[in-house]
């Protein structure tokens, strides 16, 4: 979801939200020593001192950016949680800090979003662990007020757990809609706005990159001869033939395939001769030839997309050079320096 929102510009908003709440938690830990039950051992200190200091560099590190990578991303929901707890744990007084529970579900929206359901269940299973932590030791204190727990209980039960289940289900279908906006519902590869959703990150900064684009020849005869399901299962076989490692693809037209690979300009020649090759089989029932245009760039500079786009219009020239010239061929196109 991270790249959904990032292509929509939402990240750097997320980015302060969240840094404003972990100087919000920071806040929450130091001013316990403003309440009538501060802590009261050295450890507890430690935790809540800690703690502070901790969120105020965690919340200025998401103020400065850039946004966290997968694994950094989980290493602040491990923190978040772990603290939160150690920090609920710490107050002079357990009845007092055991809403605090209630701050578990702000990291449980953040879990939703950018992870998985699998990180969001584990996290609920930490929450529950700490609620059912906090309130049994609230009930062996005598002097608590155990009818206060249990109505405090009753307020975190489906704030904690009842409202993150019900809007996994709803970000679920989001993303499966957002990820369905950007796949070829017959072939499974990207779309177009696949392929310029996954070019940042796929190309990197300064890669060198050779883009082609390839046509199946006389495409029209497939379907004259075994119909349009005839047609459909030939370009099913040939999506397969292309998802090959380190290459990027994507279905831009009815028969046309756009591929993005990164390989100076003598190894794009022998991949795309490589392709042609493996696209064609004796053993077919209808045995499938293409033409390839091959297009290359040293560098790309600026917009991805932008870059590539102008590629692929080079690259789309020479594959109808290699239809003109009888097809099952690849054409290379020189990249003009105002490209």
């Amino acid at each position: 979801m991270s790249r959904y929102f990032e292509s929509h510009g939402a990240l750097s908003a997320f980015r302060v939200v969240v840094g404003v709440c972990c100087f919000c938690y920071g806040l929450a830990a130091i001013t316990t020593y403003l309440t009538a039950k501060p802590p009261t051992t050295w450890i507890a200190d430690v935790f809540i001192l800690a703690g502070t200091v901790s969120s105020f560099v965690v919340g200025a590190l998401w103020l400065r950016g850039p946004w966290p990578s997968e694994r950094v991303s989980l290493l602040f929901v491990l923190y978040a949680d772990v603290g939160t707890t150690l920090a609920l744990l710490s107050y002079g007084s357990i009845q007092m800090s055991f809403p605090g529970c209630s701050l578990l579900a702000a990291t449980g929206v953040y879990v939703q979003v950018f992870h998985s359901p699998k990180v969001l269940l584990a996290h609920l299973a930490w929450s529950g662990a700490t609620v059912t932590t906090m309130f049994l030791l609230i009930l062996r204190t005598p002097t608590f007020d155990h009818g206060l727990a249990v109505s405090q209980l009753v307020v975190l039960l489906p704030v904690m757990f009842s409202t993150p289940v019900f809007l996994q289900s709803i970000l679920l279908s989001l993303r499966l809609d957002a990820n369905g906006a950007l796949i070829d519902p017959l072939t499974g590869l990207r779309n177009r706005r696949g392929l310029d959703e996954d070019l940042p990150h796929f190309l990197g900064e300064e890669s060198e990159v050779a883009v082609m684009v390839i046509d199946v020849d006389r495409f029209k005869s497939i379907n004259d001869r075994f119909g349009h399901e005839g047609g459909d299962l030939a370009l099913q076989l040939i999506a397969r033939r292309l998802l090959v490692d380190d290459v990027l693809v994507a279905r831009t037209g009815g028969e046309e395939f756009a591929l993005v690979v990164r390989v100076c300009a003598d190894q794009a020649v022998s991949v795309a001769e490589w392709l042609r090759s493996r696209l064609y089989s004796p053993y077919d029932v209808s045995p499938l030839t293409v033409s390839i245009g091959v297009a290359h760039a040293s560098s790309i500079e600026g917009d991805s997309v932008t870059a590539v786009t102008r590629l692929l219009r080079r690259a789309d020239v020479a594959m109808y050079e290699a239809k003109h010239r009888g097809g099952n061929q690849v054409v290379v196109a020189a990249v003009r320096s105002q490209d």
